[in-house]
C-alpha cells in the first residue's frame, strides 16, 4: 500500500455537467418530483432491520406489512 496512488483532484478527468429541462404540463409550475430514489428502499430496509424483525425472531414471528403498528405486530 505504500506504493499505490491514491487518486486526487489532479488525476481526475475533468467533470461535464450538463441539464436538461423538460417541464411537464400536468402541474401549474412545471415542476416534476426529485430525490425519491433515496427514500424507496428505506421502509424494507427498516423492516428488515435488527429492531424489528430480528426482534421478532424468538417467537417465530415476521412482520411483512406496513405501517408498523401494534396491530401489525401482535
Amino acid at each position: 500500500m505504500m506504493d499505490y496512488l491514491v487518486p486526487m483532484a489532479a488525476e481526475m478527468s475533468p467533470i461535464v455537467i450538463g441539464h436538461v429541462e423538460t417541464p411537464t404540463a400536468f402541474c401549474e409550475g412545471g415542476f416534476k418530483g426529485a430525490g425519491k430514489a433515496g427514500v424507496v428502499g428505506a421502509p424494507g430496509a427498516v423492516l428488515n432491520a435488527v429492531a424489528v424483525n430480528d426482534a421478532l425472531a424468538p417467537f417465530k414471528a415476521r412482520v411483512t406489512t406496513q405501517p408498523i403498528i401494534p396491530e401489525v405486530v401482535l
